[in-house]
C-alpha cells in the first residue's frame, strides 16, 4: 500500500481519491498508521518535515482538504461536519488500517477532536497542535479576539476576490507575498514551491474563508465529549508566562485564555499530556518538527504496548 520515502518528497506525488489529494507513505506493520490534518489557509505540505520520519516506522496518510493544495473544491459551506465526513470517507476508501493516530493542527485540531468523538473506534491516539477551541467563539475570550477572528474571515474573502483576478497568484509566483517566504523557508524546496503555487489560489482561499466563517459562526458541530483514557498530547506553541502586573494587556489576556483552552483539551482524557513548545510560532510542525516527531513516536510505542496488553488480556480470559 505504501512506500518508503526521503524527506522533502513532493506531496503532489500523491493521487486523487474522489477529488481529494492524498499521499499514503510508509508500510503498515507493528504500529498503527498516522493521519495528519492540516490547519486553515495552508495545505498538507506543512507536514513535509514530519511525516517522512514517521513513514519510516509506519504508514502515514497526508491529504489536502477540499479546495486546498491539489484537491478539488468541495461543497460549500465548509462546515466542520463536512470536513470530518470527508476524512472518514477517505479513510474508508483507501482502506486504512484502524485505529490510527490522528494529528491535527490549528483548525485541523478542532476537526480532529470532532472526528475522535464521532468515530472513537477509528482513533488510537490524538495529537492536538495549537488547536482551535470552541471557547474562542463563545464569548469566553476578550471581544477584540473575536473581532479579529471575524476580520480574518473578511480578509480571506477579499483575498479570494483578488486571487480570481489573477493578481494574487502572480504575486505568489514571484514570491512577493510579505511574510510568507519566512514562514515556508524551513520547508524542503519542493514543498516550499508547492505552497507558493497552491496557497494563494481562489479555490484555496474560498475554502479557508468558508471553513473559518463556519467555525466563527458555529454553523458546524462542536465537540463536547471526553475521551476517557485515550492517549492524548496537546501541544501549545511557545511557553506561557503569566503577567506580573495586576492589570494585564489585551494580548496577555488572550495568551492566558489560549493557555487555558490548551489545559482544557489536555483534561479531556485521563491520559492527556500538555507539551509547551518553547521558541515556536503557531506552526509547531514547521518551527519545531523534532518536537512533533518525538511526540508521535512516543504515542506509537504507547499504543502498541496498549494493544499488546489488550491482546494478552483477551487470550487469558479466553
Amino acid at each position: 500500500m505504501g512506500r518508503k520515502i526521503e524527506q522533502g518528497s513532493l506531496l503532489a506525488a500523491g493521487k486523487k481519491v474522489e477529488g481529494l489529494h492524498v499521499v499514503l507513505e510508509g508500510i503498515a506493520g507493528d504500529y498503527p498508521p498516522v493521519v495528519f490534518e492540516h490547519g486553515c489557509g495552508v495545505s498538507s505540505d506543512v507536514w513535509a518535515l514530519v511525516y517522512p520520519e514517521i513513514a519510516k516506522l509506519t504508514q502515514t496518510l497526508v491529504y489536502d482538504r477540499a479546495g486546498y493544495g491539489f484537491s478539488d473544491p468541495g461543497l460549500l459551506p465548509r462546515t466542520s461536519d463536512r470536513c470530518v465526513e470527508d476524512l472518514h470517507g477517505l479513510v474508508e476508501r483507501v482502506q486504512l488500517a484502524r485505529p490510527f493516530i490522528l494529528v491535527g493542527h490549528s483548525l485541523g485540531g478542532f476537526y480532529a477532536r470532532l472526528y475522535a468523538e464521532r468515530y472513537p473506534e477509528d482513533v488510537a491516539a490524538l495529537v492536538l497542535i495549537d488547536a482551535s477551541h470552541e471557547d474562542e467563539i463563545r464569548g469566553l475570550f476578550p471581544l477584540p479576539h473575536l473581532k479579529r477572528q471575524r476580520l480574518s474571515v473578511r480578509l480571506y474573502g477579499l483575498a479570494k476576490l483578488v486571487a480570481r483576478t489573477g493578481l494574487l497568484p502572480w504575486l505568489a509566483k514571484h514570491h512577493w507575498i510579505p511574510g510568507f517566504g519566512s514562514f515556508v523557508a524551513k520547508l524542503p524546496e519542493r514543498s516550499r514551491e508547492a505552497m507558493w503555487a497552491r496557497v494563494f489560489t481562489a479555490n484555496s482561499l474560498e475554502a479557508a474563508e468558508s471553513e473559518y466563517d463556519c467555525f466563527v459562526g458555529e454553523s458546524g458541530s462542536v465537540p463536547g465529549s471526553r475521551f476517557a483514557r485515550l492517549p492524548l498530547a496537546v501541544v501549545k506553541a511557545g511557553i506561557y508566562q503569566p503577567s506580573r502586573s495586576r492589570k494585564s494587556s489585551g494580548r496577555e489576556q488572550v495568551a492566558r485564555k489560549l493557555y487555558d483552552t490548551a489545559v482544557k483539551m489536555q483534561q479531556l482524557s485521563e491520559a492527556g499530556r500538555l507539551i509547551e513548545a518553547d521558541g515556536s510560532g503557531h506552526h509547531v510542525q514547521v518551527d519545531k518538527p523534532g518536537t512533533i516527531i518525538g511526540i508521535v513516536k512516543r504515542l506509537l510505542e504507547q499504543t502498541r504496548m496498549l494493544a499488546d496488553s489488550a491482546g494478552h488480556q483477551g487470550k487469558s480470559e479466553a
